[in-house]
């Protein structure tokens, strides 16, 4: 099979000719309830997959299943098309739905949520398939959960393990998360001179999303009562552009700290940040500003990763936002209100 990006963009072109649009979504938003959506459901492009949900679900469940195993099956198409680096690069890229899954399940057992519940908050688009989420969320601790990883040979296994013994010390799952995402972002750099031309594309991607995890975490550790200071740099993903470690601390710092914010003026974060005037953002504007980004790289270079990447986005948020539509349908929810929900590009 071909591994040049001529042949897989043009795949790729094919599936993105029957992304919805605009006009699409207004006809959702006009439908007098569930029923007529589930109708939709069966001339959509989540047919195929609409049938099999209902020979094992019903309502709300049955479609949002049907939303999902179509996003999936559409991960894999993108694995099966491509080979050598384009095919390494995809894996990459969807094993931040792995990196997810794991915080997803680590967060349910620490809650003691039951599997059936944790499994509704999992989306199986990487390397751990819907079977193995299974069983890491039917484990009884963290300490299962990693100790399964370790059973199948998953380097997110190294991450669990660090980070285990000061979560025994704490119940505090942030040093847990923390660990998952240092070290995903640093297999991502450390791989990133063997992508080529397609290193920029992917390197712009992963500095912006470390910069939004750390300006969250600025924000939620000012707000944090019992912040202990030597704990702080520990919160520092490295890896971004706009801080570095060391102005990330100096943040927290009484004097200092209304220094660095004055120095973020100039980006998009200051409003979250400062939290004031007509400037003042949410975590979900950040969200939605780095999709539109990422969903623009679908104009980007024809023979690179970027289409790629573009597709995938637009396609993701296809399903998060039918996946609105349907509940707002089933729950009654006006269309101007779902409408306001959705993102759009």
């Amino acid at each position: 099979m071909p591994s040049d990006y001529g042949y897989i963009n043009a795949r790729i072109r094919g599936q993105h000719s029957r992304l919805m649009k605009q006009g699409a979504y207004e006809e959702l938003l006009a439908l007098p309830g569930f029923l007529p959506m589930e109708k939709w459901m069966e001339s959509s492009p989540y047919s195929r997959q609409w049938q099999l949900a209902r020979a094992r679900y019903q309502g709300l469940e049955a479609l949002e299943w049907s939303l999902e195993k179509n996003f999936c099956q559409t991960t894999e198409l993108l694995l099966k098309i491509a080979e050598g680096r384009p095919h390494h690069l995809i894996a990459i890229i969807l094993r931040r739905w792995d990196l997810s899954n794991l915080i997803a399940v680590a967060r349910g057992i620490h809650g003691g949520w039951s599997s059936a519940e944790i499994l509704k908050s999992v989306l199986p688009a990487g390397s751990i398939s819907e079977v193995k989420l299974q069983e890491l969320a039917s484990q009884p601790d963290l300490a299962g959960l990693a100790d399964t990883l370790y059973t199948w040979g998953d380097d997110f296994y190294q991450p669990f393990k660090q980070a285990l013994e000061e979560y025994q010390k704490e119940k505090d799952l942030a040093p847990v998360e923390l660990e998952l995402y240092k070290y995903y972002y640093s297999q991502v750099f450390k791989k990133l001179p063997l992508w080529g031309g397609d290193s920029d594309s992917l390197k712009g991607l992963f500095q912006r999303e470390i910069d939004i995890l750390n300006v969250k975490a600025l924000k939620r550790l000012k707000e944090k009562k019992d912040l202990k200071p030597e704990s702080i740099p520990e919160y520092f993903i490295p890896g971004g552009t706009l801080l570095s470690r060391e102005t990330f601390i100096r943040f927290f710092d009484r004097k200092e700290g209304p220094k660095v914010l004055a120095s973020l003026k100039w980006s998009p974060y200051y409003g979250y940040l400062s939290g004031k005037g007509s400037d003042q953002r949410t975590e979900e504007n950040l969200e939605q500003e780095h999709f539109r980004e990422l969903s623009k790289l679908y104009q980007g270079n024809p023979l690179g990763i970027d289409l790629v990447l573009g597709f995938l986005w637009q396609k993701y948020y296809e399903v998060i936002n039918l996946r609105l539509v349907a509940r707002g349908k089933f729950y009654g929810i006006s269309g101007d209100q779902i409408r306001d929900q959705l993102l759009l590009w």
